[in-house]
């Protein structure tokens, strides 16, 4: 098998460096590393232009994440295919990971990535957090109910490159590659998952898990995604002659977070005009209690922060809602509390079909 790491770089001059080496390092003999600068106006043409000669370079008009990724894909020839975030980081052994795990009908391969800060300081803790037990055909029994499943960003991902070819000829028009293939990678294959950290993370302050001051924009952005996301995922599942809801996002656990958020933060420009909060509450703490997958112990916090986001005045509720969805603005005895929670051994979930 070759793999290709693809990195889509716009202004990450600080990171991009890292990035590459990481790719670079990746101990597996057939590899190549293709680097897609986004019309950046900062040094990292400088940066990637240090690598010269280890790296396939190319320096592209400003489009997107999609558009950059599509582009080095074209450029690409491996089996396997990781999008690098340009502020991210690989260890070295994920492809000997990936490749004892592999197999001809896969899609993807996930696995879990330490988080790390500016200074690529260790924060602690791993992402995300996977179910005990979970094979390709519960997953995608569950996603088919849902349209959720327990999934790294981006980087924490090697796609088939049969997959990656399949979905972008369907033309996506969301802008997040990462948001495409992440979403039809249940239904266009089988989705296998290494549970040891084989990536790094980074949370700073460019980043969305980095902001420390609540942005409803960004809430609501979300929301609109997942509406594009939900469509394609309907007009791809008809196409597979699969049966699916027909509103996929109205048990979706992550869209119904930000969909709570948004109607409490800024109700007068939430997109969702119908929505109420008893609704919106009743539907997560039944979605987090009847189709997730999740551990009892983060099921009962969510619970925990959904109740508390309800009954709470306006100002704690911003600060309950920032915290959930920005980690590095959490104070120190939440952090603490949520680590302690953590080292708690949870017990095994029953499987479900």
């Amino acid at each position: 098998m070759k793999l290709s790491v693809i990195i889509a770089n716009h202004n990450h001059a600080d990171f991009i460096g890292p990035a590459i080496s990481s790719a670079l390092a990746i101990d597996w003999p057939e590899k190549e590393v293709i680097v897609v600068d986004d019309a950046s106006t900062d040094g990292s043409r400088l940066v990637i232009e240090s690598f010269s000669g280890k790296v396939a370079a190319h320096f592209r008009p400003k489009s997107d994440q999609l558009g950059a990724h599509m582009f080095g894909f074209e450029q690409s020839t491996g089996d396997a295919i990781i999008f690098l975030d340009a502020d991210d980081l690989l260890e070295p052994e994920v492809m000997r990971e990936v490749a004892k795990v592999w197999r001809p009908d896969v899609s993807k391969v996930q696995f879990r990535m330490n988080l790390i800060d500016a200074s690529n300081a260790p924060l602690g803790s791993a992402i995300p957090q996977f179910p005990a037990k979970e094979d390709p055909k519960r997953l995608r029994q569950t996603f088919l109910r849902t349209m959720a499943y327990t999934t790294p960003p981006g980087t924490g991902n090697a796609y088939s490159r049969n997959f990656v070819r399949d979905v972008f000829a369907h033309s996506p028009s969301i802008p997040q590659s990462d948001a495409v293939l992440l979403t039809l990678a249940p239904i266009m294959g089988d989705v296998l998952t290494i549970r040891k950290p084989l990536a790094r993370y980074r949370v700073h302050d460019a980043s969305y898990s980095g902001m420390r001051s609540l942005n409803a924009f960004k809430l609501r952005a979300r929301l609109h995604q997942d509406v594009e996301k939900a469509r394609l995922f309907a007009s791809v599942s008809r196409q597979l002659g699969l049966s699916t809801r027909p509103d996929p996002l109205r048990y979706s656990l992550n869209h119904l977070q930000y969909r709570l958020a948004s109607y409490l933060v800024e109700r007068s420009a939430h997109p969702f005009p119908d929505d109420r909060m008893v609704g919106l509450v009743y539907r997560l703490v039944f979605s987090a209690t009847v189709t997730s997958q999740m551990r009892l112990r983060d099921r009962a916090i969510l619970m925990a922060w959904t109740i508390a986001c309800a009954l709470s005045p306006p100002g704690f509720r911003r600060n309950f809602i920032l915290w959930r969805f920005a980690a590095i603005s959490r104070p120190q005895t939440i952090k603490a509390l949520l680590g302690a929670l953590s080292s708690l051994r949870s017990p095994r979930l029953p499987d479900r079909t």
